[in-house]
């Protein structure tokens, strides 16, 4: 898939792929509403969704760190949850995450991002892992600078199981979604993540829509509010509502 979108890329104007380019967005930007933006970042935020009587709340550390002229950037995240998917509620680390971003094409008004996202069989117990598996998230996604105020990043990937215990679940799915981002002022946005997940591997297709407001609260560090909503096919929706909150360092 990735393949395939990158061969896309006018070569002319994809910098060298990894040199510094005159199209990069601003480092002056610390909100990190920006996708092509790629600086190091710091994100602690908590995340609290529901369903019916169950419940999985989710409290995560990420650090981003940019790479070759800012065009890669390399990420690792350690969640910490708390939950009762098992029937009594159970606590501890959650499956850590290593991601990595590449922006091969930049222009002035947007760019591509590619990227893997992947997670690893670390959690202390069912309630806050996958399930004892190793997965693999490769994904592309298209940025949009529509205005100076209005950003449009659709994006589409697929995960995999990437191995793990011998009993662990196989996944096999597409994820298509879209960022809209809406800069009001330089201290404020407002931002829409719907997105929507078809399981080939257990036949199903569920998705959720979320809606964020941030503020910067000083120069490079900001926080966020992120309410969202489940929703599927034959009640098949990963949750009802969810609540996400967080604080972001761009240093």
């Amino acid at each position: 898939m990735l393949v395939a979108l990158l061969g896309f890329v006018p070569a002319a104007s994809a910098q060298g792929l990894f040199g510094a380019s005159p199209h990069q967005p601003s480092s002056d930007d610390k909100t990190g509403t920006n996708p092509l933006n790629l600086q190091q970042q710091v994100d602690v935020s908590n995340t609290y969704v529901r369903l019916d009587t169950l419940y999985l709340n989710t409290t995560a550390y990420r650090h981003a760190l940019p790479l070759l002229n800012r065009r890669v950037r390399i990420a690792g995240v350690v969640p910490f949850g708390y939950s009762n998917l098992t029937g009594r509620a159970e606590g501890g680390l959650g499956d850590i995450g290593a991601d990595v971003e590449w922006t091969p094409w930049l222009s002035s008004r947007g760019g591509l991002v590619a990227g893997l996202r992947t997670t690893w069989n670390t959690a202390t117990s069912d309630a806050v892992g996958l399930g004892g598996a190793n997965t693999l998230f490769p994904y592309a996604q298209y940025v949009a600078q529509l205005s100076p105020t209005l950003l449009v990043a659709p994006f589409v990937g697929q995960r995999l199981s990437a191995g793990g215990d011998d009993f662990a679940p196989t996944y096999n799915d597409t994820l298509f979604g879209a960022t809209v981002v809406w800069r009001g002022t330089p201290r404020l946005w407002v931002s829409s993540t719907p997105q929507w997940l078809v399981d080939v591997e257990n036949d199903r297709a569920y998705g959720e829509v979320a809606g964020e407001v941030g503020v910067m609260v000083r120069r490079r560090l900001s926080t966020y509010v992120r309410p969202s909503v489940g929703f599927g096919r034959r009640n098949e929706k990963p949750y009802d509502w969810g609540l996400a909150a967080g604080v972001r360092l761009v240093p």
